[in-house]
């Protein structure tokens, strides 16, 4: 597709500082106003495989102001105000206050909120699609919220699965984890995340089975992007936040473990042609192909925001979030049978999102 990048969409900005009369919303969340981000929208757009079948839909996306399900949102947004897909939108969050303050307010047409926790859903829209993204995903929540982490993936899934019904008229994306492949000691409270992933993926094929339930599987691999929430202590966050802000990234481990990273746009249409071209009951890998350390990362960051990376001891807190899994590869093998492919690598991604933040925050 060619998009009209040099020209912000006319999307809806929501309040304004008087009408909301919250010092916390005067500046909303303008994304699709940067130029370098409507690029990603064309970005996605163009590599996600069957993309015009979203034309006309209703779709919910669960965990909208996630980094994942936020791009997601922006995209149909981008897609609706740019291309005229008419698709409709059904952004849903556990606090309306973080959907309005990310997307302003909803047109009432195209852009719906929905205030649920995803362990409590219940909706008789008639959806065609559903993305289930929602979830605790940063290493702090494993610690303190090992329950909640836990509920989100399989009480959560099968509040998710219910709503689609078994008729095959409602498709549903379930947003799995590449850690659902590793081998795990589920007696330990850290395999809240990769355990719920595991079984939530279960319930999915038991559903297809018994009840034929149009379900697929995706397993994104680390993903980054610009807009770092507060809060989201993942590493990966932390050393773009760092980076955009020009302070030294600071690293309490060697960062000798290898990952699959994946920048945000290309998560975004893995996602997509997996939901539009996939077959029922698989799973695909959500990978652009690439891997490197973690202090390869870190470096790759460094080198966009012109800062250093300086190593420190871990405590014992830091040594509990660390991941037990050395090498965690994410095969796309699956996902490139569809016909996908990315469009940036590592290092393009990383430039990109450092880029961004420091033009959200004036430079």
């Amino acid at each position: 597709m060619v998009g009209q990048t040099d020209n912000p969409p006319a999307i809806s900005r929501g309040r304004t500082s008087a009408e909301a009369g919250n010092a916390g919303r005067e500046k909303e969340m303008r994304y699709l106003e940067n130029k370098t981000y409507r690029e990603d929208m064309e970005a996605i757009m163009d590599h996600t495989r069957g993309f015009a079948r979203l034309r006309e839909k209703k779709i919910l996306i669960l965990g909208a102001t996630g980094l994942i399900g936020s791009a997601l949102t922006d995209c149909l947004r981008y897609a609706n105000a740019v291309h005229g897909m008419d698709t409709r939108v059904y952004a849903a969050s556990r606090h309306i206050e973080q959907l309005e303050q990310r997307f302003g307010e909803p047109d009432g047409k195209y852009l719906h909120f929905m205030e649920t926790d995803v362990t409590r859903l219940k909706s008789s829209e008639p959806f065609d699609y559903i993305i289930h993204g929602a979830g605790y995903g940063h290493p702090g929540a494993f610690m303190e919220k090992p329950v909640e982490v836990l509920l989100s993936n399989v009480a959560g899934l099968h509040k998710v699965l219910e709503t689609a019904g078994g008729n095959g008229q409602c498709r549903v994306l379930y947003l799995s984890s590449g850690e659902a492949g590793q081998e795990v000691d589920h007696l330990r409270t850290r395999a809240c995340y990769p355990m719920g992933k595991k079984t939530a993926e279960t319930l999915c094929l038991c559903y297809h089975k018994e009840y034929g339930t149009d379900v697929v599987i995706a397993r994104p691999c680390h993903t980054f992007g610009p807009w770092v929430k507060m809060g989201d202590n993942r590493a990966t966050a932390q050393f773009l936040a760092a980076a955009a802000a020009g302070r030294d990234i600071e690293m309490y481990s060697a960062g000798s473990q290898v990952r699959s990273f994946s920048y945000v746009a290309d998560c975004v249409s893995g996602l997509l042609s997996a939901l539009l071209l996939g077959e029922s009951a698989n799973v695909y890998g959500i990978a652009g192909g690439e891997a490197c350390t973690v202090r390869k990362f870190a470096g790759y960051c460094a080198a966009a925001g012109g800062c250093r990376v300086t190593m420190h001891l871990p405590d014992a807190r830091e040594k509990a979030q660390t991941s037990p899994i050395k090498d965690q590869i994410v095969e796309n093998g699956a996902l490139k049978g569809l016909g996908w492919s990315p469009c940036y690598t590592i290092e393009a991604g990383i430039a990109r999102s450092v880029r961004m933040m420091r033009e959200e925050r004036g430079g």
